[in-house]
This record gives structure tokens, C-alpha cells and sequence, in this order.
């Protein structure tokens, strides 16, 4: 069998791949460390500023590895892995379902389209002024990028005044939902769910529970999840929901065709007891891995990141790693360094994750050894 393409490289990939004996080819837009660049049998460059003119030549030179799959791993890859697939005559999602995942107001119309409740949404090109926008929208409304993902370049907007003239090309603005916003990570073949998973969002960007203990609600926000994949043509792979739970029942938020971030998939692995990017590969192979219909046990994350500036005190680690239930806790950073602003919600100074026999407990523990860590900047 020929490698999988990877476009686009995760560590969780590229370690699950090597444990699996998978020979792991990455299409990437900028060179993978020493030691990352060990773990793949190949590694294609495409210039990010020059990729549309790029996708014939790197299909080309993957075409004579005779790769089993095209695998995307990040937001920016789904376009292009779809263009590869087509390209080299491989299975997964088509590039008209990689358009309406890459473009959020495409992905609004075809969930629309297919009876799901969505924000009401104004794209840039209908040229609505600000009184307008609000007329429609109401406050407060949410202004976002069309493409991109991990909220960067999103506001929520309460005042007319801070309400922009016009919205620039390639933004939209969406009305905004009252409602709780959580996830629905699935993995699927042939388009049947093997595994759907709910992720409750503690505190949105920020912390994270698996699973998520709906109740009752559990089955709309299934249901809700299976037809918004099926709306957007994802069949094969995993699939990652953002809905809101409201009064009315779910609404839909955006749905990304590749593995989440944030974690998740560290939590559902502990949580389930597999390893889901192993369960990827496989799927994206075309097998039908024998997965879990229910978790055993809670486990959650929290991410850390004091604020822009330099970073002064970094104290606690040892002590909350020591504490019961923690798996990990990571701070990558030292006294001296300068942090950015939090752009997005991939950017992060380190995370703690805890597990626990119920959601509660799992919350706790997390709680507990959040409060042993202290990072300060000035």
C-alpha cells in the first residue's frame, strides 16, 4: 500500500501514523522540524501565496507514490486535499463539498437549504450599510471572516456605533443566536456514523468537556449533527460541528471537515479509549473500525494564556500535576518571554487536562489544578 497524504501536519498525526507503521507523506506550506521531517516518507512544499497554480505539480510527483488516501488535518488543508483527490482519482470528500466547508457563507446556504435553523446572515457583496445591517441583524450581531477558522477576526457586536460603514470583501455578518454554543465531533464511512461525539464548551475558546452529558437533548443534537454533515457532503472522515442549544432546539453554527482543535482530540481519546487519529486514517482508508457507542469516563481541558506581555512568574506546575485525575498539564512558557495577544483559539501558553468517572468530577479535578498554577505578566 502507498502512503496516506497528509495535507497539512498535526503532531498527533504524524505520531499516530508512525505507531501504526503508516508510511505518511505531508504537503505542507512550510518546512516540519528535524525531527517531525524523520517521521514522514516524503514531504512535498506548496508556496501558500502560489498554491492554486501549484495543485497540478504536486499531484504529479504524489501520483508515482501510488498514495492510498488524502487526508486533511487542518482548516487551510480541506480545499486542497479535495483538489489532490480529485486529481489523483482518490475517494473523500469532493471538491464542491471542500468549497462549501471552506466558505462560511456557502456552508450557511447549504445548511439552510437542507431545513436547518440557522443565524440569518449578510455577506459582504450585498452592500448593506451599518443602519441597514442592524435594521435586519438587530444587536447584537456577530461580524466574522468568511474563511478561517478558530475565531480569528470574530466580533460580537453590541453598539450601533461600533458597527462598520460597510463590510469589507470576503466578511459577513450574522445575527447573533442566544443559546449555548457546544461541538459534535463524528466520525463516519460511507457516510454511517461510527462515533458521535458531543463536546460541551465550559467556557467557549477557552475550556472544554468530553462528552458533553446532554440528557434529554442528546438525540436533537445527534440528529442535528447527522444532517448538517450530510448537508455539506462529508461522508467519510471526521467532521466538526459548532450548534448552538437554545429554547428552540439546536441551530447551526459552522461545520469544519477535518479534525478539531483545541484539544479535543486528546479528550476523546481519553474519554473513549481509542486513539481517534488512528481511527482518521482508517476511516479515511475505507475501513470500519470498531469504536466505543459510549464514553468511560469525562475528561476535560482548559487552556492557558495570561495575556499579552512578558511573562514574569511561572509557579505550580509540579504541584498540579501531582494533584488526582490530572493527565497533563503543559506550560510552554518562561520568565522573560513576551506573549501576543490571543488571536485565536489555537494560540495558547500551555493547557491542563483532567479526567474524571463523571463530568463533574472530571470538572473539579480540572478546576483544582487550574488553581495550583500561577502565570503572571506584566
Amino acid at each position: 500500500m502507498g502512503p496516506v497524504v497528509a495535507v497539512g501536519l498535526r503532531r498527533g498525526a504524524v505520531e499516530a501514523a508512525a505507531r501504526m507503521g503508516l508510511p505518511l507523506a505531508a504537503v505542507v506550506d512550510a518546512p516540519p522540524g528535524p525531527k517531525t521531517a524523520a517521521q514522514l516518507a516524503d514531504v512535498v512544499h506548496v508556496d501558500a501565496a502560489d498554491a492554486d497554480r501549484q495543485w497540478g505539480e504536486v499531484a504529479g510527483r504524489l501520483a508515482a507514490l501510488a498514495p492510498a488516501a488524502v487526508v486533511a488535518l487542518t482548516e487551510r488543508a480541506v480545499l486542497p486535499a479535495a483538489r489532490l483527490r480529485a486529481a489523483l482519482g482518490l475517494p473523500g470528500l469532493s471538491v464542491a463539498s471542500a468549497q462549501k466547508c471552506a466558505d462560511k457563507r456557502a456552508m450557511k446556504r447549504a445548511a439552510r437549504a437542507a431545513g436547518l435553523r440557522c443565524a440569518d446572515v449578510v455577506e459582504a457583496e450585498e452592500a448593506l450599510g451599518a443602519d441597514a445591517l442592524v435594521e435586519r441583524l438587530g444587536l447584537p450581531l456577530v461580524i466574522k471572516t468568511a474563511v478561517g477558522s478558530g475565531g480569528r477576526g470574530t466580533s460580537v457586536v453590541h453598539h450601533r456605533a461600533e458597527v462598520p460603514d460597510e463590510l469589507p470583501p470576503g466578511w459577513m455578518a450574522e445575527s447573533f443566536v442566544d443559546g449555548v454554543e457546544m461541538s459534535v465531533e463524528t466520525v463516519c464511512v460511507d457516510d454511517q456514523a461510527l462515533l458521535v461525539n458531543p463536546s460541551q464548551y465550559l467556557v467557549p475558546a477557552w475550556s472544554s468537556l468530553v462528552p458533553a452529558p446532554l440528557g434529554d437533548g442528546a438525540r436533537a443534537v445527534v440528529e442535528h449533527a447527522e444532517a448538517a454533515r450530510r448537508a455539506l457532503g462529508v461522508t467519510s472522515g471526521i467532521a466538526h460541528l459548532e450548534v448552538f442549544l437554545t429554547a428552540d432546539g439546536p441551530v447551526f453554527g459552522e461545520l469544519a471537515a477535518r479534525p478539531p482543535g483545541g484539544h479535543l482530540m486528546r479528550l476523546m481519546a481519553l474519554a473513549y479509549g481509542i486513539d481517534p487519529w488512528e481511527v482518521l486514517f482508517r476511516v479515511e482508508l475505507g475501513e470500519r473500525p470498531a469504536l466505543p457507542d459510549r464514553a468511560r469516563q469525562s475528561a476535560a481541558v482548559q487552556i492557558l494564556h495570561p495575556g499579552p506581555g512578558t511573562v514574569r512568574t511561572v509557579e505550580g506546575v509540579e504541584r498540579a500535576r501531582a494533584l488526582p485525575g490530572v493527565e497533563e498539564v503543559s506550560v510552554r512558557v518562561r520568565p522573560g518571554d513576551v506573549l501576543a495577544p490571543r488571536a485565536g483559539t489555537g494560540q495558547e501558553a500551555g493547557h491542563v487536562i483532567a479526567t474524571g468517572e463523571t463530568a463533574g468530577q472530571a470538572e473539579a479535578r480540572l478546576a483544582a489544578a487550574v488553581a495550583e498554577l500561577h502565570l503572571a505578566v506584566e
